[in-house]
């Protein structure tokens, strides 16, 4: 087996997929050595490694759980202003209805005058 080159530093937050799917192959790997060991020493390393892992896809989450939150408030905020627009649009149009009624009303009137005269 050969051994590859390494990458060109610490992997950054988020994790790429490439990245995510060889952490996560990893910590299954490393999950079934720590089965697989009874030396005491290495078991420690293992255990050290794993939680290390753990940590690191947690925080991977973590940030797309956080990016998930701000995109929500994002939209939500969005709504929130289309919503608040569209709510005086309403009232602008209902005023306007109301007026087109009374003129409406008026129109009648006049109508009704001249039919008479």
């Amino acid at each position: 087996m050969s051994t590859p080159t390494p990458g060109s530093g610490t992997p950054s937050i988020p994790l790429t997929a490439d990245q995510r799917t060889a952490y996560e192959a990893l910590y299954d790997k490393n999950e079934a050595a720590i089965q697989g060991t009874t030396d005491v020493d290495l078991l420690k390393t293992l255990n050290d490694t794993q939680l290390n892992i753990g940590n690191l896809l947690s925080a991977d989450d973590q940030y797309h759980i956080q990016q998930d939150t701000a995109q929500f408030k994002a939209l939500l905020t969005a709504i929130n202003t289309t919503n608040d627009g569209l709510k005086d649009l309403k009232k602008k149009i209902a005023g306007v209805a109301t007026k087109i009624s009374i003129f409406g009303d008026v129109l009648a009137a006049v109508n009704k005058v001249l039919t008479l005269v």
